[in-house]
């Protein structure tokens, strides 16, 4: 029986590298790690501690900080924690620290309109409070969210989006917040990667109290989170729920997963992040304007204040949430995975090696196939075949 059941995982995960990595991935929540990085992930520290209260931990120990200067390096930040295993639990440490029962948590609307974290605050008992939100345009509607906030005084703030195009206005609603002791956190959670690259925005400098988020997103790493601040007093607030501390408080997490934590220090050294962050938002305009050339709808194109369509690795259509499936479902038949929203990510096809000009092709075949003109079948599996087999090795 035991041998049956692990020659069923073993071809299931056989059959999961053929629809994932014989595939176009355009999952907007995904990323490629390169094969150096993956390796921790299988080594014996993927069942390890690193508490001094173990004999033999010192390497651990100092792993963790090797990890946590480099993530302070990359991101000029003056504090991180690496103790969250997912951006999710990242989160949760900051609403609990920084926040008490029946307390607002200011937050970017989830889903549509909006594109938030769908958090359920209620079931932690904070009151969420929704900031306007603009469908047109994709963002916030500034002046009627400084004056929700300066009506409210949220004790947080939550910015960021997981349905992403536009810069959050983060200067204007941290000086709102700040005036009344207020807290701005960042959940950068999908573009990580390109904040480190300097090529989306720069929330620490521009007023965030904290940054906080995914490592598998833009930033190409394995599944964990991560909190970075400039703020001492903040940094220890947060230490308590995101660190094993059980003596001090709740805590979130009591191992850390020392191998992700090593794998995600890999990443931090490898990835040439400026040139990466760069080619990843050049592939996503490159998309975006080739589908309003071919008639796509897009979300935030009624933006004046950004003339481009995107400025992070999203490309966001304006199906309807039925047709969108349908369509989904149609380009996966032509090995072109996306997600039930038919967001364009253009992380792992840039950390494959993509270019302006091969992004461009790849976004006319999609064009091709959402239309559902008449067009070649065969013609189009054949270029994106030929895609797929250019392109299967990290590259940047």
């Amino acid at each position: 029986m035991t041998i049956h059941i692990a020659n069923h995982i073993e071809k299931l995960l056989e059959r999961h590298n053929s629809a994932r990595l014989r595939a176009i991935n355009l999952i907007v929540s995904e990323n490629r790690m390169s094969k150096r990085a993956a390796a921790p992930l299988s080594s014996d520290i993927s069942a390890r501690y690193a508490a001094s209260f173990y004999a033999g931990t010192e390497p651990a120990q100092e792993l963790i900080f090797s990890v946590t200067e480099m993530a302070k390096s990359v991101f000029e930040a003056k504090y991180a924690n690496l103790s969250p295993i997912s951006g999710n639990m990242a989160l949760l440490a900051v609403v609990f620290a920084l926040t008490k029962s029946q307390d607002y948590v200011g937050r970017v609307p989830p889903f549509f309109p909006g594109g938030g974290y769908p958090l359920n605050y209620e079931v932690f008992d904070r009151r969420p409070l929704p900031l306007p939100f603009s469908e047109s345009t994709w963002q916030l509607d500034v002046p009627r969210t400084l004056e929700l906030i300066e009506r409210h005084k949220p004790p947080l703030v939550v910015l960021g989006s997981s349905i992403v195009t536009y810069p959050m206005p983060v200067a204007e609603i941290s000086a709102t917040v700040h005036a009344y002791g207020g807290l701005v956190a960042y959940d950068g959670s999908h573009t990580l990667g390109l904040i480190a690259g300097g090529e989306y925005q720069d929330p620490l400098r521009e007023g965030a109290d904290l940054l906080l988020g995914s490592t598998h997103k833009t930033f190409p790493g394995p599944q964990g989170g991560i909190i970075l601040t400039n703020d001492e007093g903040v940094h220890k607030r947060v230490e308590v729920l995101a660190n094993f501390t059980p003596l001090n408080g709740p805590t979130l997490i009591c191992n850390p997963h020392l191998a992700r934590i090593a794998s995600t220090g890999i990443v931090l050294q490898e990835t040439p992040w400026r040139e990466y962050a760069r080619r990843v938002v050049d592939n996503a305009r490159t998309i975006s304007r080739i589908f309003r050339e071919e008639g796509i709808p897009l979300h935030g194109v009624d933006a004046a204040n950004f003339p481009e369509s995107t400025y992070c690795h999203q490309v966001v259509t304006a199906y309807s949430r039925s047709d969108a499936l349908a369509l989904r479902d149609r380009l996966r038949k032509h090995r072109i995975n996306v997600d039930a929203f038919l967001r364009i990510g253009t992380s792992e096809i840039t950390r494959l090696g993509y270019e302006a000009a091969e992004s461009g092709q790849l976004a006319r075949l999609i064009a091709q196939l959402i239309k559902d003109d008449d067009i070649d079948i065969v013609e189009v599996d054949r270029r994106i075949n030929d895609l797929i087999e250019t392109h299967c090795i990290v590259a940047l």
